[in-house]
């Protein structure tokens, strides 16, 4: 018995005795024991089907390759330009702002301007009422002393300054309205040119999901089946250890849950100010709000596909349908990321473990466009683990969202309905 198997039986044996007593200990050992002998069961025989299905892998193992060659790299460009389209958005929104601001900087020229016009046209008006003759001579020989000489000459100077300002002041207004103008319409030219750009990249976008689709429609179902076998084999040996590691860890923080609690409220708090300073350009879409309950919905959008049989088959989990340009994932229950990678099925792929009263429970969030979490990262109940895509064997964009009663297995036999735990 290795050591994580060890500490798993007696942490079960603890807390049952604590639960139904030392008479059921015994009870509860055989019962592990035969989990245990159940599951070297399951492993030899897939051990003995492995020969069979890496032969049939072997037929179409070429074809395979090329497929799935062009199907990551589709994955890679789409999700590239699905960032630079945020980007450009985001430009855009920079643009228009700068615009409404010029505009309204020019809104108060115009009205300075044209107070400052009227007050001249007094003044012309006052000239030509007095047949132009009024003089500033003649204001100064009226003086009555040298007192009234001085003020009169403080005032006529005055007079003739304010004057010198207000039109230099009105033909400075006029260039900077010109200035603004022009800049106005040159930033009005960008827009026009980003607005072209973010259509062409939106077309080629579609181009891209339109070349995935159709390299999808060239795999039969019976290739669908084949690259799933792979996947139990190549990846859960893979996935199973780094689900150990996790869980283990998982026990080591058993006696230490207020200051993990501590550490997962301070690395929240860093992540939300992180989310808000660096993903809130336009576009984005709203996460879902945190909910009561052992786990909360993983992202918004309408559910697509139920859990239960599909095609023959078990479909694990509940389909999320894409609604938005960019759709938060969120973590639906506070955990450990064990793995976060591009799998051919799951396209790219993020796998929790959680430890929640005692019990370890296991989601899975597939098919995402892009993955923001590394594994070993203590993630919080609705911290966002990347976002909504169509990567993988996937027909349209969505999240795939598993819920399993323990660990993850490649039969998948743990996986429950997520409806049991989430109101959809």
């Amino acid at each position: 018995m290795s050591t994580f198997q060890k500490r798993l039986t007696w942490l079960l044996i603890f807390v049952l005795w604590l639960a139904a007593g030392p008479v059921q200990i015994a009870e509860a050992n055989a019962e592990l024991e035969q989990k245990k002998n159940n599951n070297l069961q399951k492993q030899a025989e897939v051990e003995e089907n492995k020969s069979q299905t890496e032969n049939e892998i072997n037929e179409n193992q070429s074809e395979q390759k090329k497929i799935d060659r062009q199907i990551r790299e589709l994955d890679d460009q789409i999700a590239e330009l699905s960032q630079d389209i945020r980007q450009k958005e985001q430009e855009i929104a920079t643009t228009e702002a700068e615009i409404k601001q010029l505009q309204e900087e020019i809104a108060e020229l115009k009205k300075r301007i044209e107070e400052r016009d009227q007050l001249i046209k007094q003044k012309l008006r006052a000239v030509q009422q007095s047949g132009g003759q009024i003089s500033y001579l003649d204001v100064l020989m009226g003086a009555n002393n040298f007192s009234d000489f001085v003020t009169r000459a403080n005032n006529v100077t005055t007079i003739v300054n304010y004057d010198k300002q207000m039109m230099e002041q009105q033909m400075a207004d006029k260039q900077e309205l010109e200035d603004k103008e022009a800049e106005v319409k040159e930033k009005l030219a960008r827009l026009e040119k980003q607005l072209a750009e973010l259509e062409d990249l939106k077309q080629e976008l579609s181009k891209q999901r339109e070349a995935k689709n159709e390299l999808m429609k060239q795999l039969e179902e019976e290739e669908v089946d084949l690259r799933e076998k792979k996947e139990s084999l190549e990846e859960e040996k893979a996935i199973l250890k780094a689900q150990e590691s996790a869980i283990e860890a998982e026990i080591d923080e058993w006696e230490r849950q207020e200051r993990l609690r501590k550490e997962r409220e301070r690395r929240a708090r860093e992540r939300r100010e992180a989310q808000q300073n660096g993903h809130s350009s336009v576009g984005v879409g709203e996460k879902p709000p945190i909910s009561s309950g052992k786990f909360m919905r993983p992202a918004n959008g309408p559910v697509t596909s139920e859990y239960g049989q599909r095609w023959g088959k078990l479909h694990a989990g509940i389909d999320i349908g894409k609604r938005g340009a960019s759709v938060p994932i969120v973590a639906a229950a506070n955990g450990t990321v064990f793995r976060s990678d591009y799998s051919m099925s799951y396209g790219n792929v993020v796998f929790v473990t959680h430890n929640i009263d005692g019990q370890v429970y296991t989601t899975v969030y597939a098919h995402m466009e892009s993955r923001i979490v590394k594994p070993g990262e203590v993630v919080n109940k609705g911290d966002t683990l990347g976002y909504m895509g169509n990567t993988g064997y996937s027909l349209g964009a969505h999240l795939h969202f598993e819920i399993h009663e323990g660990p993850w297995n490649g039969a998948k036999s743990n996986s429950v309905n997520p409806r049991n735990y989430v109101n959809f």
